[in-house]
């Protein structure tokens, strides 16, 4: 990981942090020697980064200092960091960054895995799952009469990559606390993750999809507020396996009666 990377990574956990109510931390030699480091200048793509002074959306953390007020977090912020983020080595292939799509006040969170070209290395812009897979899911989006404003959709992982990439575990780590504060801006009913990635990234469950899937769970936000959660298929795995779309219709099915009793 270069210098930068290491800043982006270290910018996005202070923020994580910071939203989740962690406004300090313990102090011992290990902190003393970190905050007695030099700034140092960085270069992204050519373009120098300069020293930043603690502005809206940005954590300082001082010795035994709690941040000061800030604005609330908003999706274009985690976008813009989404952007430029170094944290792992899939930058290196990522051919553009998807951190996702929908405003901040919705109903539904859509979470896939990752969005990858097709066998030519193709990838039209403005995708999310893929050009079959966002058709299927409009689809199911028609089916169960919720319109995409109510509806934000991102993925696991912020990059597109290659077909021939295979994103792991590590990536994973990387990218989830851009999910997580996504969560906390959108604040939505219910979370719908598509795709064994996507569950285990949110639940923190090692059972299979199969076992995941049909049944409510819980996203605790904070020690007094949780999202239910729905696990199903994602829709690359339907289009290969059109038998599951029986238990698919199910879940969804699940989903739109859980927003029903929240309606009521």
């Amino acid at each position: 990981m270069d210098k930068y990377g290491f800043l982006a990574g270290v910018r996005s956990l202070l923020r994580y942090h910071q939203a989740t109510g962690i406004d300090s931390y313990p102090k011992g030699i290990e902190s003393e020697t970190f905050l007695r480091l030099q700034p140092f200048p960085t270069t992204v793509q050519g373009t120098v980064i300069q020293k930043e002074t603690p502005s809206h959306g940005q954590a300082s953390y001082g010795r035994g200092a709690k941040p000061a007020e800030k604005s609330p977090l908003r999706l274009a912020d985690i976008a813009e960091e989404v952007a430029v983020c170094h944290a792992c080595e899939l930058h290196k292939q990522r051919l553009y960054p998807v951190a996702g799509r929908g405003s901040e006040k919705v109903r539904l969170l859509l979470v896939g895995d990752w969005l990858a070209a097709d066998e030519h290395g193709q990838l039209p812009p403005g995708q999310l799952f893929g050009v079959e897979q966002d058709l299927m899911l409009a689809r199911m989006l028609t089916a169960i009469q919720l319109p995409l404003n109510s509806v934000f959709i991102t993925n696991v992982i912020k990059c597109a990559v290659p077909a021939t990439c295979q994103p792991q575990a590590t990536h994973v780590q990387s990218c989830v606390s851009f999910l997580r504060r996504q969560i906390m801006v959108v604040m939505p009913e219910i979370i719908c993750t598509m795709g064994m990635v996507a569950a285990r990234a949110i639940l923190e469950k090692s059972m299979p999809l199969s076992r995941l899937r049909g049944r409510l769970h819980e996203y605790e936000v904070s020690k007094d507020l949780k999202i239910p959660v729905i696990a199903t298929y994602h829709p690359t795995y339907l289009l290969q396996n059109s038998e599951m779309k029986t238990a698919t219709w199910a879940d969804l099915q699940l989903l739109v009666r859980e927003l029903q009793q929240k309606s009521d």
